[in-house]
């Protein structure tokens, strides 16, 4: 009788108890960049001496292709960082709403 007792005390205290969902956390974002917007620009061109007049018009075109080819390549990193910012700040301020109402369970 005794044991019954014991039982049913202890499975009516099981039922009193709340549990609380533990919120799964995602891993880390991580910040995947093209290669080809992380390649150097390239050096300007050697000027040799005794360059013609025409000769070093084309070596500035050439340095000049190079250098806007270089700017597009920096603008598009630009956006790649600037979106994977505001990807980890959307992750962030999930991470920091699961916390605030944890902290208001405990």
């Amino acid at each position: 009788m005794k044991r019954i007792l014991v039982c049913l005390i202890l499975a009516a205290l099981c039922g009193c108890s709340t549990t609380v969902a533990v919120p799964e956390v995602k891993e880390a974002l991580k910040c995947e960049v093209s290669p080809s917007l992380l390649a150097n620009c390239g050096s300007p061109a050697e000027i040799r001496q005794g360059i013609t007049f025409g000769e070093m018009i084309d070596v500035s075109r050439r340095d000049r292709d190079a250098l806007r080819e270089c700017a597009l390549r920096q603008q598009g990193l630009t956006r790649a960082v600037a979106a994977c910012s505001d990807s980890i700040e959307r992750y962030n301020a999930q991470i920091r709403a699961i916390n605030a109402s944890n902290a208001g369970k405990q």
